[in-house]
């Protein structure tokens, strides 16, 4: 009787093991693709704001600046708004067929992905390009006023003052993504359904569906 109740033990054991690592595979390829998409991402921005910026006056160099805190902003609401957005208001819009409704869905769906990019990737990308930027706008200050000695007090202001704003805004924006999710994920969504155009899929879909009735 004690061999007959350990075998079932043996042929039990092996089922409980492979599934965890079937598992932990599947979740293992979006860390590796975050990373690709940060590598590519981070040396396009770097390298072409390095040369708009090393090429260009103090005047557009500060606007480069902060154009790239206003997208760090941008997409930290976007990721905030996707991971707190309820999915039930935007079924009843999709069922409604209203413009971006479905694309909010996948939004929201994968709003852990979303979250990543937007926050992670794009943000913390901006906010590293936006410090090198201030980097160069801190030389065209010296170079302009002739204040060589007070680079290194320049320097700290304007680091200081980029991530004030920068936090400062995402704090504010974080608020406003909390309290108006569903409004900014269906804006985010409306703006990918230039690009996506899953309107037109649809319809071609359904004109296929009704020609074999005829």
């Amino acid at each position: 009787m004690d061999e007959q109740h350990k075998e079932p033990d043996l042929i039990e054991e092996p089922q409980q093991k492979d599934h965890p690592r079937k598992k932990g595979q599947k979740r293992n390829l979006w860390p590796l693709k975050v990373t690709i998409i940060t590598l590519v991402l981070s040396a396009f921005f770097s390298f072409s704001t390095e040369i708009v910026s090393s090429k260009s006056n103090l005047v557009v160099a500060l606007l480069i600046c902060i154009l790239l805190v206003l997208i760090s902003i941008i997409f930290d609401g976007i990721g905030v708004a996707a991971t707190n957005c309820d999915i039930k208001p935007l079924t009843a819009m999709a069922s409604k067929r209203i413009p971006g409704s479905r694309i909010a869905i996948r939004l929201v769906q994968n709003s852990e992905k979303v979250s990543s990019i937007c926050c992670d990737v794009i943000g913390d990308i901006c906010g590293v390009v936006s410090g090198a930027c201030s980097a160069a706008i801190v030389l065209r200050i010296v170079s302009y006023s002739g204040a060589g000695s007070q680079q290194l007090l320049i320097s700290i202001i304007a680091s200081a003052l980029i991530a004030a704003i920068t936090v400062g805004g995402k704090a504010i924006e974080k608020t406003i993504a909390i309290r108006n999710s569903k409004e900014m994920v269906m804006l985010t969504a409306r703006f990918l359904a230039f690009f996506i155009k899953e309107n037109k899929k649809e319809k071609r879909n359904a004109s296929k569906k009704i020609k074999p009735s005829k």
